[in-house]
């Protein structure tokens, strides 16, 4: 693939100066090419736990809670397996035989060796050559690349996220302000709802997603009153913080009957001058494509994965979890969960037309505003061309 011009994609540091990242970053393959093999090869991807179709859905890994249990998924159009060692370690590894490359693992199971279903080739839990038949009396064997090669993975709350190479940071960079935010909800004690349509091919590419959740800009608009989200909260509150590879926005609610109870949320959530105030909702962003949506009923999750060959669409997943069984049955009437999704999917469908129709300039972002939507196409920006490693 020809070198793309990192001029031509530039985003200025300075919000004052900055332009959006051109067009073609959400319509050209090529780009989207490199973005798969830069971004989302050095990030933390979370990963699918159970033997289900292609890239979906996420769960727990309560599957892998055993030792010597294994569970194959799909990311991106490749395959691998996530195992539980015999001393509670979690490892992944690519689901591809070391001798004729078929899949390892077919199936999630618990015990016994990795063996090839094809040739018997075994490897131990660690993912390192056994044995195979006819191998024995061979020179300078097993080599380095005899064994599974060990890819990067991490554990938190009740998911497991995988990096398929080197790392920009450590997992635990990524996580961290979002965990200090929420030190009254324990993670792993969520209760997973399963609903239809929580993994869906959607127009737009998925940075045209994930930049217009950055984006503060359109809750008057695009989620206007009356009883939109504009309405739901004190728009005048809403606050959002950058940090270097995650970003919060988050604001009052508008009847304090919706907010948060202050005991789940770090205290620098409390007005001191208005102590009956509460947060309606927790919304992370963790780079390059998750979500974390915390309200008073529990934690939305949204992943916007991009789909290899088809730049102009994304693959939507949309994962639920109940702190509270009550205000979780309500959370499409009181938090507009429902209706919210639709309205943002409607609005990047139009969006995705217009990056297509060859007149779309390079925007301005506004200074107080946009500060989200600028840290988001810098960070890509940075990642594709200034952070980029051979895998």
């Amino acid at each position: 693939m020809k070198p793309l011009p990192m001029k031509k994609f530039f985003v200025d540091p300075s919000i004052g100066r900055a332009e959006s990242l051109p067009s073609s970053a959400f319509v050209d393959s090529e780009f989207l090419e490199l973005e798969l093999g830069t971004i989302f090869a050095q990030t933390w991807l979370l990963t699918p736990c159970e033997n289900v179709p292609e890239d979906g859905p996420a769960t727990s890994i309560d599957s892998l809670a055993r030792s010597n249990s294994r569970v194959p998924f799909n990311l991106l159009g490749k395959p691998f397996f996530l195992q539980r060692g015999k001393h509670g370690r979690l490892n992944c590894f690519p689901n591809v035989c070391t001798h004729a490359w078929h899949p390892l693992v077919e199936s999630s199971s618990v015990g016994g060796a990795i063996i090839c279903p094809q040739h018997g080739r075994q490897f131990d839990n660690d993912g390192k050559f056994v044995a195979q038949a006819g191998f024995e009396k061979i020179d300078g064997f097993p080599r380095e690349s005899d064994h599974l090669r060990s890819v990067h993975v991490d554990e938190w709350g009740q998911w497991a996220f995988v990096s398929t190479s080197e790392p920009l940071a450590p997992f635990h960079d990524f996580i961290e302000t979002v965990q200090q935010s929420v030190p009254g909800i324990e993670l792993a004690s969520l209760r997973r709802y399963h609903f239809n349509g929580e993994v869906r091919e959607v127009e737009g590419n998925w940075k045209q997603h994930a930049w217009n959740y950055m984006d503060n800009f359109h809750i008057k608009f695009v989620h206007k009153g009356p009883g939109g989200l504009a309405d739901a909260i004190v728009l005048a509150s809403y606050r959002t913080e950058l940090y270097k590879f995650s970003a919060l926005q988050w604001a009052y609610a508008r009847d304090e009957k919706n907010g948060f109870d202050p005991q789940l949320l770090a205290d620098r959530f409390r007005d001191p001058k208005n102590p009956t105030r509460r947060v309606f909702a927790l919304w992370w962003f963790v780079f390059p494509n998750i979500t974390l949506n915390f309200y008073p009923w529990g934690l939305s999750v949204n992943v916007y994965m991009p789909i290899p060959g088809k730049p102009d669409k994304t693959l939507f997943l949309w994962f639920q979890y109940a702190l509270d069984e009550q205000k979780f049955q309500r959370r499409n009437s009181t938090w507009l969960s429902e209706q919210v999704d639709a309205e943002d999917i409607e609005a990047i469908g139009l969006v995705s037309i217009g990056a297509k129709s060859g007149f779309a300039p390079r925007g301005r972002f506004a200074p107080n505003e946009e500060t989200g939507p600028h840290w988001f196409h810098r960070l890509v920006y940075q990642t594709v061309f200034e952070h980029r490693t051979t895998q």
